[in-house]
């Protein structure tokens, strides 16, 4: 691992045990954007690895729409946290980059909130899916969502918050791939075909990429949304 990259786990993992964090990830509902898969690809009776949960946010909404969910996460204060608020759920400590089930075990996967972004160096990220890839049974269904570097264009709608941030990095959106600090975390941004190839080499296939509802035109809201929603399916051997 290079200096920078140890630089960046360090900063990532840091973040994650602060009070920070605790009250950015205080929230227990789906975004708008998470909607539309959560209601599509999510049925009761359906096993899902919530990878990254966080505080369990996803975690307890699958619970609630009668799914058979266990949530994992990195930072045990996290985890601590979210069982002392959420007793009845199924959270453990884990990394996302050795996931500590049998092969084949769930029938869906989700990393939601751009959790795969933060993967260290990006090895760790490619470990990642492979190992989803090891736990999800066939026919099995893999969701996440990660940032979209091309939304990094000065005249995207999107930051106009944060336009001191996004002039640093406008350049970035003409790549296919970098790490970007955003004031608290390392996190990569990709473009869709970075994100299909990468996947699609640990043998799964795409069904679908989302973007927000903006602009009601596929294309033009793929390019332009910050982070887009991610859906593979692992095949029939």
């Amino acid at each position: 691992m290079t200096n920078e990259s140890q630089a960046g786990l360090a900063a990532n993992l840091a973040y994650y045990t602060s009070s920070e964090s605790v009250a950015a990830y205080s929230f227990y509902n789906l975004l708008q954007e998470e909607e539309y898969v959560f209601q599509k690809y999510f049925n009761p009776g359906d096993t899902v690895l919530d990878l990254a949960c966080g505080l369990g946010r996803t975690t307890l909404l699958l619970h609630e729409m009668g799914v058979c969910v266990r949530g994992v996460d990195r930072s045990e204060v996290f985890i601590e946290l979210a069982k002392r608020r959420f007793p009845y759920l199924d959270l453990r400590v884990g990394n996302y980059d050795s996931i500590d089930e049998e092969d084949a075990s769930f029938t869906k996967i989700v990393i939601a909130l751009n959790g795969i972004d933060y993967a260290i160096p990006e090895a760790q990220r490619v470990a990642a899916l492979r190992e989803c890839a090891r736990v999800l049974k066939p026919r099995g269904i893999l969701i996440f969502s990660s940032h979209n570097l091309k939304s990094l264009h000065w005249f995207s709608p999107y930051y106009r918050n944060r336009r001191r941030w996004k002039f640093r990095n406008m350049f970035r959106a003409f790549g296919t791939h970098c790490y970007i600090w955003d004031g608290a975390e390392y996190m990569l941004y990709t473009v869709p075909r970075y994100v299909v190839r990468q996947t699609e080499a640990v043998g799964l296939m795409l069904l679908e990429i989302r973007g927000f509802n903006r602009y009601r035109w596929t294309r033009i809201d793929q390019y332009f949304s910050p982070y887009l929603q991610y859906v593979f399916t692992k095949p029939m051997q």
